[in-house]
């Protein structure tokens, strides 16, 4: 068997999902926003992908974009639906995102990080190091291999995951 082949192999075992896991869901607006319209010409489909958490008990859903960059109110009031709660730090949404999720690791079971940033490396080893298993969920075309690796599952977005207008 080829490393590559044993690889797949491995990232398919660990891809089962336990139906009693507790989930926090952490979105990076602008990372996962702006590589799906370069990358894919398009907005991401967030209801899409939320479905793919399965029947895994969803805790949180955390919505992160600086205050400067606008949000409608409809989106604001479809995220609602979907359960997230908006965070508007006034810079960057790393450090906000990295906060929440080293508060709420003793609370999930797994924690899924939508968005691929490389700064994200040292909260994947922390998550790790405390038992949560860590889900990497981004656009392949702007996650660093790093992190791909360093997350227990990763899950690559495709062009399903686009809205077309």
């Amino acid at each position: 068997m080829r490393k590559s082949e044993g690889k797949k192999e491995h990232a398919s075992l660990r891809q089962k999902n336990l139906l009693f896991q507790k989930v926090a869901v952490f979105i990076d607006a602008e990372n996962i926003e702006m590589s799906g319209l370069k990358h894919h010409e398009g907005r991401t489909d967030y209801k899409k992908v939320l479905n793919q958490v399965g029947d895994r008990e969803i805790i949180r859903i955390l919505y992160y974009k600086p205050i400067y960059k606008e949000i409608s109110k409809s989106f604001d009031d479809f995220m609602a639906s979907l359960g997230a709660e908006m965070r508007r730090p006034q810079k960057n949404a790393d450090s906000f995102l990295i906060i929440d999720a080293v508060t709420l690791a003793e609370k999930v079971d797994v924690a899924i990080i939508i968005g691929g940033d490389k700064d994200y490396l040292p909260l994947i080893w922390y998550l790790k190091s405390r038992g949560c298993r860590t889900e990497i969920w981004s656009w392949p075309e702007s996650t660093s291999p790093e992190v791909q690796e360093a997350a227990d599952f990763y899950f690559p977005l495709t062009r399903d995951y686009v809205i077309r207008e």
